[in-house]
């Protein structure tokens, strides 16, 4: 999805609209209105602004204005803003108020370093928790820019409803939801919770989330101070909101190498929580030994269960009831802050560990995800796995004879076999990957081939020379080009590549600007005559070949499809299902990959699966 950005001739205007709603609330507190005794409700309004600005842009902007459009027209609702300003600060400069009634003094409350303190954990949690759940639905749920939208709409809806002046869903009734919502995040976090439908996962995050918004906002309106301080509160909430986006941005990937901010952030929102009836009676000893003994029966019935039942329904039933004792221990804890704390930090550290038979051998954290490579036992052959979430991105065997095996979606028998066993090697000289992954599909070189790997993360080329060294061993020639494809590849000169491979992975799915009809003509562009296009394009959550059938048809390209499926029993290690399609400029160009093989036709797509740079409709192809 494109943004509007603001026009280049402004110097960070938010600057400028972020000061706006304390000042007016100022002004207005100032006045002699009726509600001046209480301008807090003018926040909710303004949040209400940008939330209604927030749902325009997908919905109505984006799909109909073009970018140099939108930004003329934000500078002229920029300009619009600070006429109103103007006149707003004239009218208090001129207004005369002798005539006026005299306002009702407000009694003067002092403001203490604790009270400035509770404002600024209370805005911290929920900010922290915003950037948490979105890196985690973009990690392990599906990466997609119009679902980073929904947990800032709720972030902006809790702040509507928390400082309403009738707020729609009581504080006490948010209080009473939280533990509920925290339960359901809890245990169905980690590996087991990549087995539940789409909705049923977004709905649990994204409503857990939005409960401790209305939880934490909640307590900062209860908090609020006199109109006298009102500056004062705002920008301790600004500062609160500051720091957790610093700590989850900058500090957090310093410091974990996983994402272990979203279940702190989580611990936080109920700890912060005021104290409840049953925290009175003092029983320090059980609040720590009870979730102890919880913790460690999950954890023996789990390895009990995996050493007993290998797979199939009975279980992931067994394995699913025996979250259901500790989801029923917990609702009993609840009612008592500290050992439900302690219980759901338990809890999430022994979701967070490895679900499987295997051994993690290292983690490393950038900007773009968590990277684990863990050794695991398959059909006794020890293998080497790469993660990225929960998604698994290739795979090594640490047998002598397999060394340059090509594994998991790149398997001798998948469809990234078959096209390289199908072409002449005089149409396959100089080949280009965007996505460098475990560089397995090095092992296609063939002698007097070039490869060119382009790939954007640093840290996945280390782990894949250093961990798998396919590279090393299969195209020791093959150079990596580090940074955003879209921009490297452009350097290489038009026609350089006879092959031209997408193989581009944010979590479980190809980053959306890979996919527009702007890159399309980037890739043909470095395309020789007769050079061949693939898009892997498998995904869990996305259905992604109405884009790319889109796409060939805008450009009058042919395209054939191949999805392979492995026999039933073979291990997903050893060939994983995958998803390919292959474009070129002329049909001459695929003869070779024939329909025995299983390459079809791929229909032409509608019009309305196109995605460009302006324009991307995620919602069509997400399958839910």
């Amino acid at each position: 999805m494109a943004f509007a950005a603001p026009h280049p001739g402004v110097r960070d205007p938010r600057v400028f609209i972020s000061a706006t709603a304390p000042l007016l609330q100022h002004w207005f507190a100032d006045g002699d209105h009726k509600g001046a005794h209480d301008p807090y409700f003018l926040y909710a309004v303004s949040n209400a602004g940008s939330l209604l600005a927030l749902l325009a842009y997908p919905l109505i902007v984006e799909p109909l204005l073009p970018l140099d459009l939108q930004a003329t027209l934000w500078s002229a609702g920029f300009a619009a803003l600070t006429l109103g300003v103007a006149l707003c600060a004239a009218i208090m400069l001129s207004h005369k108020r002798l005539d006026a009634p005299k306002r009702v003094i407000e009694e003067r409350t002092a403001v203490g370093a604790r009270d400035r303190l509770a404002w600024t954990v209370l805005a911290f949690i929920p900010s922290s928790l915003l950037l948490g759940v979105t890196q985690h639905i973009a990690a392990d749920i599906v990466s997609a820019p119009l679902l980073w939208v929904f947990p800032l709409m709720l972030y902006l809806l809790t702040f509507i409803f928390a400082f309403a002046r009738r707020p729609p869903l009581p504080h006490a009734i948010m209080l009473r939801a939280l533990p509920i919502m925290l339960i359901l995040v809890v245990m169905t976090s980690g590996a087991s919770g990549n087995l539940l439908p789409l909705p049923m996962a977004l709905a649990f995050h994204l409503g857990c989330f939005f409960v401790v918004g209305m939880v934490c906002h909640g307590e900062l309106a209860k908090r609020r101070p006199p109109t006298t301080q009102l500056t004062g509160f705002y920008f301790f909430l600004s500062l609160g909101g500051v720091l957790g986006g610093v700590f989850n941005a900058l500090i957090a990937p310093f410091i974990f190498n996983g994402i272990w901010e979203y279940p702190l952030a989580l611990i936080a929102a109920w700890l912060i929580r005021p104290r409840m009836p049953a925290d009175k009676q003092r029983n320090l000893p059980m609040d720590i030994v009870l979730p102890l003994l919880l913790s460690a029966g999950l954890l023996i019935g789990r390895s009990i269960l995996v050493g007993a039942i290998s797979s199939g329904p009975l279980s992931m039933v067994l394995l699913y009831g025996l979250y259901l004792v500790p989801a029923l221990a917990l609702v009993n804890f609840s009612r008592r802050r500290w050992r439900f704390g302690l219980a759901i930090a338990l809890i999430l550290l022994f979701q967070l560990m490895p679900h499987n038979t295997g051994k993690q051998i290292i983690a490393e954290r950038s900007f773009f995800g968590v990277h684990r490579i863990e050794l695991i036992s398959d059909a006794e052959t020890p293998t080497l796995v790469l993660m990225n979430g929960t998604t698994l991105h290739g795979a090594k065997s640490l047998r002598s004879d397999e060394a340059t095996l090509p594994m998991t979606y790149y398997s001798k028998e998948g469809p990234f076999g078959r096209f390289f066993n199908a072409s002449a090697p005089d149409k396959v000289r100089h080949v280009a990957v965007i996505g460098l992954g475990t560089g397995a599909l090095a092992c296609y070189a063939k002698d007097r081939q070039d490869w060119t790997f382009y790939e954007i993360d640093p840290v996945v080329e280390r782990l894949a020379r250093d961990r798998f060294q396919f590279l090393e061993k299969c195209a020791p020639a093959a150079r990596v080009v580090l940074g955003d494809a879209r921009m490297t590849i452009g350097h290489a000169r038009d026609g350089a590549y006879d092959v031209l491979i997408v193989d581009a992975f944010s979590s479980d799915s190809i980053p959306m600007h890979l996919l527009t009809r702007e890159a399309l003509a980037l890739y043909m562009r470095k395309l020789a005559p007769g050079g061949r296009l693939l898009f892997h394009i498998s995904s869990r959550r996305l259905n992604l070949a109405p884009v790319v059938g889109a796409l060939a048809a805008d450009a009058g390209f042919p395209a054939r499809i191949l999805s392979d499926s492995p026999p039933p029993g073979t291990s997903p290690l050893r060939r994983s299902a995958a998803l390919v399609v292959i474009i070129a400029a002329q049909t001459s160009d695929l003869d070779a990959l024939s329909s025995k093989d299983g390459w079809k036709a791929l229909p032409p797509a509608q019009p309305k699966y196109l995605w460009t740079d302006q324009r991307a409709d995620i919602l069509r192809v997400i399958s839910f």
